[in-house]
């Protein structure tokens, strides 16, 4: 099945992003001019300097931003995951069972193979730190070349590539112990972890054209919203603006909410893609595939993300029921 389809059959997955997202912008905005509003009158009052005016947007900014943190660790955490689950199960049969809305499938899924959504945040965590470590050796291995000409140009591209991507390969991983406990109820989320990243190394080469195509798309489109959002914004602060500074002051506003307005289309719709085709080109990839034990050997000499999950292997998953309080970057550009 193509990217298209999985995005137009999962679409309640984005709908549910959108207007998470979009009541995301709309009170960030709303908080955003409130603290402008606030600050313009205490100027009045005590006549602060313009680094005032700086300190208070600055302090808005980052508050917007752990705001999303939030809304993506406790509200989207679970629509994401389900999400993933609802991919996989299109993959394997073609649709989700009759009489199950995606939505309730995908939380059911969850329960099902992870137990509670901390357990599988847990293993997402745990899976992430893995990847990371693992890439950052693939690199160094890669610059035992750097004797052919050119050739670290070509491993500086390869490595952002994978730094970008890093991001959505976590959930293809996610993918993999679901598939895998639907097919072997016996073997355990830790032990389909551990092997889920084994292949993601194995196959990593085979991989790396959907990530270059996934690293393009990112960037493009991120460009392209920003450059959307900036220039009709920063039109609207030179007729605002009365004098020079004034104009200064809201060229900067500006460039604040164009990137609130990017992050947030990021986030709700080019995120999501990206994630439906990597968990496709992972699927894809590693079909008839098995670990192969000499990598797994050599993961675990490099990776002490990797060798926690492998040596959780035999571990059974607790029934936990706490939600998950911490969640590692998706993120992402």
């Amino acid at each position: 099945m193509s990217v298209s389809k999985l995005i137009m059959r999962t679409m309640p997955f984005f709908i549910s992003r959108i207007i998470v997202y979009a009541l995301f912008a709309v009170a960030s905005f709303l908080f955003l001019g409130l603290m402008l509003g606030f600050s313009i009158l205490l100027f009045k009052m005590f006549e602060f300097g313009a680094g005032f005016f700086f300190i208070i947007i600055l302090g808005t900014f980052f508050t917007v931003l752990a705001a999303l943190r939030f809304v993506e660790r406790y509200v989207l955490y679970m629509v994401k995951v389900g999400h993933v689950s609802v991919i996989t199960e299109i993959l394997r049969n073609g649709d989700v069972p009759e009489g199950k809305g995606q939505l309730a499938y995908g939380k059911e899924q969850v329960r099902e193979n992870f137990g509670s959504a901390n357990v599988c945040f847990v293993v997402d965590k745990l899976v992430l730190g893995a990847i990371k470590q693992i890439q950052r050796w693939m690199m160094r291995i890669g610059n035992f070349f750097s004797f052919v000409p050119g050739s670290q140009n070509i491993i500086a591209i390869l490595n952002r590539i994978l730094a970008v991507s890093l991001g959505y390969i976590d959930e293809a991983i996610l993918s993999y112990i679901m598939l895998r406990k639907s097919e072997k109820r016996e073997e355990t989320v830790w032990k389909s972890a551990a092997d889920g990243v084994v292949l993601y190394a194995q196959s990593w080469k085979k991989i790396i054209t959907t990530a270059a195509g996934i690293v393009a798309f990112v960037y493009i489109l991120n460009i392209a919203v920003f450059l959307m959002a900036v220039f009709p914004l920063m039109g609207l602060a030179r007729l605002l603006a009365s004098n020079a500074g004034a104009e200064s002051f809201l060229g900067f506003l500006a460039v604040v909410g164009a990137y609130v307005i990017t992050t947030v289309v990021k986030r709700a719709l080019i995120d999501p893609i990206a994630t439906v085709a990597m968990i496709r080109a992972y699927q894809m990839n590693i079909k008839g595939m098995e670990p192969s034990m000499d990598l797994q050997q050599k993961l675990l000499n490099v990776s002490s993300k990797f060798k926690q999950l492998f040596n959780k292997r035999n571990e059974d998953v607790p029934e936990v029921t706490t939600p998950p309080t911490n969640k590692g970057a998706t993120v992402t550009p």
